[in-house]
């Protein structure tokens, strides 16, 4: 997302040791993406959905979209998996 917003382009999703060697965003980097830090959720089921509810609480939607990004398609499946059992459609 920095990447776009800074006006240097979409690039590839790093994989994690390619990410690890990534410098940290400094302030005003962290500021250009904040809205979307704020709206992202990760940790165990129960915490991600409790996020999901409270964002659909306060912004009304009756829709929410879910990206799971991971780098493969089974863990990004279990994911989801998880995600629905824990807001009870599974």
């Amino acid at each position: 997302m920095h990447s776009i917003r800074s006006g240097k382009g979409a690039i590839p999703y790093p994989a994690p040791e390619d990410a690890a060697k990534l410098p940290r965003l400094d302030p005003a980097g962290h500021d250009l993406v904040r809205d979307r830090l704020d709206t992202r959720f990760v940790g165990d089921p129960a915490h991600v959905v409790s996020g999901l509810r409270a964002l659909q609480r306060v912004t009304g939607a009756d829709e929410l979209l879910v990206t799971t990004i991971t780098h493969s398609q089974a863990h990004r499946l279990r994911s989801q998996q998880l995600l629905a059992e824990a807001w009870g459609l599974g």
